[in-house]
């Protein structure tokens, strides 16, 4: 039997210190009526606990939801409840219709006796790169959903756009979907989206923009871009006139609390656009990207 264990910091109830954990109500009473254990005591009622008392929780073990497929993991971080992987581009997240990011954590699972389901914390386009988290149970999938949700969870992206492009501000907009085009547009019945922009560099012929996103709104940063007439290189779908394997986004900075100390947790990992740069070549007259990769 696998446990998840915490260690009290001061004089507090069983009950109100699993809640400070994000463990449910819910979760709490299913916990209780089989025992949690206390300093490696069996207790079945709300207690008080004392400073440097330890909590032992029950993990049960699960079947994988999705099929194991071997496949290349590029790990970042890893601890006994959360796993964050940085996603290459060209790969689903979850797609159930081919083989996606999710077999190949299903795979690293298996191999790594983990018995339990793929818990996505954030997801990505196919086509977007960098950082994704992946909890190994549901109380810690609860716990770092609460940090999202209470905005404790920072996650930033690098965009390349066109030109010249200075920008530092917050952006809001209204967000709608298309379903025969199959893209979000700005439309005042649409859902919020809150992203704040700031360019980080400007070179010859691009810009690199940092994408703080404040809601978490379907291609956000690729329809806020759009709109603001700087779409990502490389983004067709939404007003790009350069044709690349993939578009220009990757999700390149997270920040936030480990779920069993609360010590805060900064993960940084940066693209390498450079073989698609080199292809915008082409479309110039004129080496434009020359000596600035």
């Amino acid at each position: 039997m696998n446990y998840i264990k915490f260690v009290s910091l001061n004089k507090i109830s069983l009950k109100k210190f699993l809640k400070e954990k994000s463990i449910s109500i819910r979760a709490y009473k299913e916990l209780i009526k089989d025992g949690i254990l206390v300093n490696e005591d069996l207790v079945y009622k709300n207690i008080n606990i004392k400073k440097n008392d330890i909590v032992k929780i029950k993990i049960a073990e699960e079947d994988y939801d999705y099929k194991p497929v071997k496949g290349p993991l590029d790990i970042v971080y890893e601890d006994d409840n959360l796993l964050v992987i940085n996603k290459d581009y060209g790969i689903t997240v979850n797609s159930n219709n081919q083989t996606s990011l999710a077999n190949h954590i299903a795979y690293y699972f298996k191999k790594s006796e983990i018995k339990a389901k793929i818990r996505l914390i954030n997801r990505l386009d196919m086509n977007t790169s960098g950082l994704i988290m992946i909890a190994k149970n549901k109380y810690s999938q609860a716990y770092y959903q609460k940090q999202i949700e209470e905005k404790l969870l920072i996650k930033k992206y690098l965009a390349y756009v066109e030109g010249d492009y200075n920008i530092d501000k917050l952006y809001k907009i209204n967000l709608a979907y298309n379903k025969d085009k199959k893209f979000y547009f700005n439309d005042e019945d649409g859902k919020l989206a809150i992203t704040y922009f700031k360019t980080l560099d400007v070179r010859k012929g691009y810009s690199i923009i940092e994408c703080d996103i404040k809601t978490g709104k379907t291609h956000q940063i690729r329809a806020s871009l759009c709109e603001l007439g700087q779409p990502i290189i490389g983004d067709m779908l939404y007003g790009s006139k350069y044709e690349l394997e993939r578009f220009l986004l990757h999700s390149y900075y997270l920040y936030f609390k480990e779920f069993i100390s609360g010590e805060s947790i900064i993960l940084e990992r940066y693209p390498n656009f450079k073989p698609f740069l080199e292809k915008l070549w082409k479309y110039f007259s004129w080496k434009k990207f020359e000596n600035i990769l």
